[in-house]
């Protein structure tokens, strides 16, 4: 079992760290690329990308922020180049003026809800706490799954990071979670929550992450965007091919035990498959968050969605 420290050890890992900054070779002029990352096992597949890319002469540093609209403005803004986006940010950012585009499928899934073993189903909720992170998917599946249940408006949502979850929960601070992997299956392995709902009925179903870049970084660096795009499909695949690697990275990473990484690892869909059920399922998201007042308006789905450089 994980001890309390050692989470909280976890979930205060630095920015800035684990930075992959690869040498360049001697006599050669190598290109450089940052990638954007986050604190969910639902991006494992960006820390096998700097092996991959170090192959055709580009060095990979990966960025990793707490935040997932941390890590898409810092996509926006250029801070770093290119990000397994959430795709819920990344339209908000997208329609605020900061032009942005999907370049592939990143992972499928990789959240639920739990709640307090006593809360048997979402009636009991009602006037109670639920810990979610702001502009997240979690958000919207969450606001539509509480609507549906004739909860809105009658529960009190509490913005957390998905690491900072999983101890407030354990201490009754709120009374479920809506969290990614892996801290809602180290959780529920605690016994601090049980599954209450897994969020794959919505209109967007499973939808979750996209590879995403600025429009302005893919005009000017095309041949290094098609570089990049063609090593994360490659690190993706990898991982819905040998789950083995995706539970040695959740170790690696993220400070979790063998059986919590094991366990999280079922409820990751790892998918480059960037075709009509995922635009569709983009088109859906953009609906409901539309309907929630998440979003202003539709993105300009041309220019939002850029499958070009999996050709």
């Amino acid at each position: 079992m994980l001890l309390r420290r050692k989470l909280l050890t976890a979930s205060a890992i630095s920015l800035t760290t684990p930075a992959i900054v690869l040498r360049s070779s001697l006599g050669q002029t190598r290109r450089r690329v940052k990638i954007g990352s986050a604190f969910t096992t639902t991006t494992n597949a960006a820390f096998l990308m700097p092996d991959i890319l170090k192959a055709e002469g580009i060095d990979a540093e990966i960025v990793t922020f707490p935040s997932l609209v941390q890590r898409m403005q810092a996509v926006a803004s250029g801070d770093v180049d290119v990000g397994n986006g959430g795709l819920s940010a990344t339209m908000q950012i997208a329609v605020k003026g900061f032009p942005m585009s999907v370049l592939a499928n990143g992972c499928d899934g990789g959240w639920m809800l739990l709640a307090k073993p006593e809360i048997r189903n979402f009636a009991a909720l009602r006037g109670k706490k639920i810990a979610v992170q702001n502009g997240s998917i979690g958000l919207v599946s969450l606001a539509w799954k509480l609507k549906q249940e004739g909860l809105e408006g009658a529960v009190e949502l509490v913005y957390m990071d998905n690491q900072d979850q999983p101890i407030p929960l354990m201490r009754g601070d709120v009374s479920a979670i809506c969290c990614f992997e892996p801290y809602c299956t180290l959780a529920e392995l605690q016994g601090w929550g049980h599954k209450l709902w897994v969020p794959y009925d919505t209109p967007m179903g499973k939808t979750n992450l996209g590879f995403v870049a600025s429009v302005p970084f893919i005009r000017n660096n095309p041949d290094l965007v098609r570089s990049v795009v063609r090593a994360h499909v490659r690190a993706t695949n990898e991982m819905k091919n040998n789950p083995a690697i995706a539970i040695q990275t959740t170790i690696q990473q993220f400070r979790m035990s063998r059986e919590v990484a094991e366990a999280s690892t079922r409820n990751l869909f790892f998918s480059a498959d960037s075709g009509q059920a995922f635009q569709d399922g983009l088109k859906a998201l953009a609906g409901m968050m539309i309907e929630q007042n998440l979003l202003e308006r539709q993105p300009d789905w041309a220019e939002f969605i850029n499958t070009s450089f999996l050709t």
